[in-house]
């Protein structure tokens, strides 16, 4: 059997378990070459790989952690190579981590304990993939998480082994679309679309020739995407979709493009509704309309339909921005170097576009990745970079909007690189942000990131204790950015902060299952606690309020959690490991999710105080007061 096809339940015989029985002693030389010869059952995973020369340099030792007992081994400088585990003490290991640059990257899971992995999760470097294996044959049966990039990525990857079940396993059900609320003549149109693509994968991967088994996916490329509002042709519910999506691969030197067209958000799962189609030199990807193009075949755009095309330059330039992009993926190069070059590139990309579309595209990707790679130190020269491009932007006729959207997150990454500094003064700096901030608002008062700027000085001002002006800047973003997610979470925000006294309710859906009225929770006083896995100041809060519990027990305090993680399965799996023993609530879209948008939940962590009547007693509290708040309502 290849080393490849190594199941994890013949890992036991490996490392002589069962766990308890092996230890440092027994030849751990020959632990060593054992454990780190097993794979992951999932072939496209980077994780840090030992050479056996190298062997001898690391390291295997029986560990107990939180998240259970197993083998933690590492490499010569200590770093995390490999975490083989037993999660739920039955001695017997039923998770495999792999690790990258310290980093866990992969991890394989047997959720059943019959000794086989069934679910196989992507992590922080590697992405945030989770598909589950029914059969535990070693094939993904079905995703349960995937973005939009990874499912254009194992597009290009089923395409490549023409692979029609993996292509298969990318496609909208008919369970997901009837979750879509739409119309029923739109329903069976969709059904009909998959059907069809489902059954001329095979022969459509074989017969193009833009896609070999060489291929290998280096970027995605989309608009931003868009909601399709409920009430459009009779559906009821939103739909969030992008239009002509395409992945950008690449064939040795040579850069391709495919066409994945529309892409369906469904929880946490991007959807495909279509064969994908070969973009060749000289074509272009049209626009497509989601309850138009999308559902209309006759409409559907296709790339040899248009006798316009890319430019030999601007092909030139996307190849040039896909090698760089490579580069830095591998972190092979001098990633400030490479950072400024793939600027030099994307500008010449913004002078170089034909229409106005694509210039905005360029720009915003501009603004985004040099922002982003200045704040986590890879281009320290990013901020002086982006004040100088915002300069330039009249030069190409760019609009007000696009301008404005450079400098709001030329703002933004000043003044995280800033506090990042030794010796950063936090609060000249804060001061200084919040002025900016305010001359951003008054020169682009309708910029879309406008609203954010106010919302931000909203907050400062509460955290201040100036709650008169909080109202005031989230009045102002509420009424001028009503139909806006940032809109209503400033409408959310004026609510909260005029709760005290009136009752508080609130419905929702506990964590794991099952639902919740806040209309059961009186006779008591109750702490409505908002946090998620990625808070560590929630986490901190979260003992304080163990230890409050169970000093309020007999007063019948009680702690509802409310979890804003983007996926249910994070707050879960931290619940798993970490007892905070009160009922916890999820409600999907993190902060962005209608609990946190309709009560005003601007930053984590949160809480709101509750007497046993139903009624707010404060909101906005910091831990250190919950003791004397409580201590007053039982007296």
């Amino acid at each position: 059997m290849p080393e490849a096809r190594i199941r994890p339940r013949l890992l036991a015989a490996l490392l002589c378990l069962p766990l308890g029985s092996v230890g440092l002693a027994q030849e751990p030389s020959q632990q060593l070459v054992k454990a780190l010869s097993y794979k992951p059952r999932q072939p496209d995973v980077t994780y840090e790989q030992v050479s056996r020369q190298q062997m001898a340099d690391c390291s295997i030792e029986e560990r107990t952690r939180p998240d259970g007992k197993g083998f933690w081994i590492t490499g010569k400088g200590g770093q995390p190579l490999r975490w083989f585990a037993d999660t739920n003490r039955d001695n017997k290991l039923d998770r495999w981590s792999y690790f990258h640059a310290g980093v866990e990257v992969y991890r394989e899971s047997d959720t059943d304990a019959n000794g086989t992995a069934d679910e196989f999760r992507w992590l922080n470097t590697e992405g945030l993939r989770r598909g589950i294996d029914k059969n535990e044959d070693g094939k993904i049966d079905s995703w349960v998480r995937i973005s939009a990039e990874e499912s254009t990525s194992e597009v290009v990857a089923a395409t490549a082994g023409r692979d029609a079940e993996r292509f298969a396993r990318l496609l909208i059900t008919p369970e997901e679309i009837a979750e879509l609320g739409l119309g029923q003549e739109k329903q069976d149109i969709l059904k009909q679309r998959v059907t069809d693509a489902k059954s001329q994968f095979a022969a459509w991967a074989a017969g193009q020739n833009v896609v070999t088994a060489k291929s290998r996916w280096t970027n995605f490329g989309a608009d931003k995407p868009g909601i399709v509002p409920a009430g459009t042709d009779g559906s009821d519910k939103d739909v969030v979709v992008y239009e002509n999506a395409v992945a950008l691969l690449q064939n040795g030197d040579e850069a391709r493009q495919l066409l994945v067209g529309t892409i369906i958000q469904v929880g946490d799962t991007w959807r495909l509704v279509d064969l994908p189609k070969a973009i060749s030199e000289g074509s272009v990807v049209s626009d497509g309309v989601f309850f138009s193009a999308s559902f209309n075949p006759a409409a559907t755009p296709t790339a040899a339909d248009s006798s316009e095309g890319i430019s030999q330059a601007m092909q030139r330039l996307i190849t040039e921005l896909q090698e760089v992009d490579t580069q830095l993926a591998s972190s092979s190069g001098n990633q400030a170097v490479l950072q400024a070059r793939r600027a030099d590139v994307l500008e010449k990309l913004v002078s170089a576009s034909s229409s106005e579309e694509d210039r905005v595209t360029w720009i915003r990707q501009f603004a985004d990745t040099v922002s982003a790679a200045a704040q986590t130190g890879e281009y320290p020269d990013g901020v002086t970079r982006l004040q100088d491009f915002s300069r330039k932007l009249g030069s190409v006729d760019a609009k007000e909007e696009e301008v404005a959207y450079v400098v709001f997150r030329t703002l933004l990454a000043d003044y995280n690189t800033e506090m990042q500094k030794p010796k950063a003064k936090y609060e000249e700096l804060q001061k200084k942000y919040l002025e900016n901030l305010e001359k951003f608002v008054r020169r682009y008062p309708d910029s879309s990131d406008a609203a954010e700027a106010m919302l931000t000085i909203g907050l400062s001002s509460e955290f201040a204790g100036e709650s008169k002006v909080a109202q005031e800047w989230y009045a102002k973003a509420s009424r001028g950015f009503s139909g806006t997610t940032a809109g209503r979470k400033a409408s959310g925000a004026l609510r909260r902060l005029s709760l005290e006294g009136k009752p508080f309710q609130l419905q929702g859906k506990r964590l794991g299952g099952g639902a919740f009225d806040s209309s059961a929770y009186l006779g008591g006083p109750v702490i409505y606690h908002g946090w998620a896995t990625w808070c560590e100041a929630c986490k901190a809060e979260m003992k304080a309020l163990k230890q409050l519990q169970g000093k309020y027990a007999k007063d019948k305090l009680r702690i509802v959690g409310l979890n804003f993680d983007t996926s249910e399965n994070d707050g879960q799996e931290f619940l798993k490991e970490n007892a905070y023993p009160w009922i916890h609530l999820f409600d999907e879209g993190g902060l962005d999710s209608p609990t946190a948008i309709d009560n005003g939940f601007l930053s984590l962590p949160v809480n709101v105080i509750v007497d046993g009547q139903g009624k707010v007693v404060a909101t906005g509290v910091h831990w250190t007061e919950l003791d004397r708040i409580i201590g007053d309502l039982v007296k």
